[in-house]
């Protein structure tokens, strides 16, 4: 069951935008 849930977060993640994740790699970048 805990595996369905792990699923969902991750799908959440990869629907955020590109401009998103850009972001968050920009942050973590500098």
């Amino acid at each position: 069951m805990p595996s369905k849930s792990k699923k969902k977060q991750h799908v959440k993640g990869v629907q955020l935008p590109g401009v998103v994740y850009q972001c968050l790699s920009n942050a973590m970048f500098r």
